[in-house]
């Protein structure tokens, strides 16, 4: 018996000018887990929709397409299948049940139960706008777990996941393919819980190049895939060092760009986070780590004064203006961002023109002017735009909607309006999301290039590699308050 039979299968976009996937063979029995990685691009997500029917009409299938009893799929944004009719976490997850029409008991404890394997039982009364993006995805999976579905695909299920919860749903994966059902990741990275898998293939172009393989770091990387996974102590990180081509020798203080001092934030009457200090010098990257939950988002929000009206902070943040020290604490969130270039966590909430370049044109209001210099300055603000695209490499969908990019090129996108304000500092929330290895470059790139120009990044991340073959500093938020990671600090060679 099999959960999922594909044998010959493939699929055309309408009006697509090639096949999005081919000649696609698959057998996935009940009991088994496998993972499917491939490059952005190469067609992963289109094949858990296929799968699913989720693209019946959007153009052409082919071949034999078999799923044995319900299938159901989390997609590569699960906030966007959160119902939108509950408010509250264990509502949303018994919803899937009492729609079905389950007896109302049964579904409340098999929600419980759900959200206990995945670490997250004490969500059960929280409001679903008080969770972190890692917490509203454990939410959603828990909400189709819930059904007992016969097929489970998960497109990406890490992004926004901290390695403990990527090695519990590893866990609860296993123990819903010991009880009969059948597991289909796609990804582009790879991770704790593709690890966890019976069978990895890879995809590449819309075919299946590869099965049945255990892949090596550099196997991976040929193939386009970026392994998020900690390094062993004989594989070396190669930390961010000071480029060899430039001056050595000069023994003056950094400029600090960015100061915080006792800063404290409740949100929803709970302090999350606690008399926080931190540094940022000028041409340095400070990642922080931490669990979902913990903070990080609301954080960076708080430094770009994008906490809710409800939300409280206290404490003192300034920014170097120049040579003097500026004060943000009565700024207003436009007026910090002349200083702090804020690129949140969901790209697609910080998106509103219909085209790459109109984002960037629009992306803030033109200085105030004369009538006589209008040509002038909006001539100086097509020079930005344009340097901004090439900057983010974004010039070749300069006229694509920013909806039609994959997520990595959203992410590029609001970094290249960022851009357009001319801060020093840029606050990148998960900058590594949904990116696979040549994704990860070109993020390096624009970082280091960013910081060769004298600016500061400060950024979260659950990425454990990429954190310690970039950053300066890496720090970890637990409990409200901030420290030093020593684990990664030890393993990427520093103190």
């Amino acid at each position: 018996m099999m959960s999922l039979e594909l044998l010959g299968a493939g699929f055309t976009y309408r009006g697509g000018a090639s096949a999005a996937l081919t000649g696609i063979d698959l057998r996935l029995a009940p009991g088994q887990m496998h993972a499917i990685l491939g490059p952005l691009g190469s067609g992963t997500s289109t094949l858990g929709r296929l799968i699913t029917g989720l693209l019946s009409d959007r153009g052409t299938s082919v071949g034999r397409i078999r799923v044995e009893g319900a299938a159901v799929m989390l997609g590569d944004d699960p906030e966007a299948q959160l119902s939108g009719m509950t408010s509250l976490v264990g509502d949303e997850v018994q919803l899937p049940g009492r729609l079905h029409g389950d007896e109302v008991s049964v579904v409340e404890e098999r929600a419980r139960q759900v959200l206990r394997s995945l670490g997250i039982g004490d969500l059960w009364g929280r409001r679903l706008d008080t969770l972190s993006g890692g917490q509203r995805q454990l939410v959603t999976l828990a909400g189709l777990l819930t059904v007992n579905p016969s097929l489970l695909v998960l497109d990406q299920p890490s992004l926004s996941l901290d390695p403990d919860a990527r090695r519990r749903l590893g866990t609860v994966l296993r123990a819903f393919c010991s009880a009969g059902g059948a597991v289909l990741i796609t990804a582009h990275q790879f991770d704790e819980v593709t690890e966890a898998c019976d069978h990895l293939s890879v995809l590449d172009s819309g075919r299946l190049i590869t099965t049945d393989i255990c892949l090596a770091a550099h196997e991976l990387e040929r193939c386009g895939i970026w392994d998020t996974r900690p390094r062993e102590p004989h594989e070396s990180y190669e930390p961010r060092g000071q480029d060899p081509s430039e001056p050595v020798g000069s023994t003056a203080p950094a400029t600090v760009a960015l100061s915080v001092r006792g800063l404290t934030v409740a949100r929803a009457g709970a302090t999350v986070l606690k008399h926080i200090d931190l540094d940022v010098a000028s041409g340095e990257i400070v990642t922080i780590r931490g669990s979902n939950g913990a903070g990080k988002s609301t954080l960076l929000r708080s430094l770009a004064g994008l906490l809710g009206a409800g939300d409280r902070t206290s404490g003192m943040i300034t920014v170097d203006g120049n040579g003097t020290r500026v004060s943000l604490g009565d700024a207003r969130a436009h007026e910090r961002a002349q200083h702090l270039g804020w690129v949140g966590q969901d790209p697609g909430s910080q998106l509103s023109a219909a085209t790459v370049r109109d984002e960037l044109l629009h992306a803030v209001p033109l200085p105030s002017h004369r009538r006589r210099d209008r040509a002038t300055i909006r001539a100086r603000r097509q020079e930005a735009v344009t340097s901004a695209m090439e900057t983010a490499h974004l010039d070749t969908v300069s006229e694509t909607h920013p909806y039609d990019l994959s997520i990595d090129l959203r992410k590029d996108l609001v970094m290249a309006s960022a851009l357009i304000m001319s801060p020093r500092i840029l606050l990148l929330d998960e900058p590594t999301l949904g990116r696979d290895g040549k994704a990860i470059n070109r993020l390096n790139i624009f970082i280091r290039e960013f910081l060769r120009r004298g600016g500061s990044i400060l950024a979260t991340t659950h990425d454990r590699r990429w954190a310690a073959t970039t950053a300066d500093h890496i720090l970890e938020l637990d409990e409200g308050r901030l420290r030093e990671d020593r684990e990664t600090g030890e393993r990427a060679g520093w103190g």
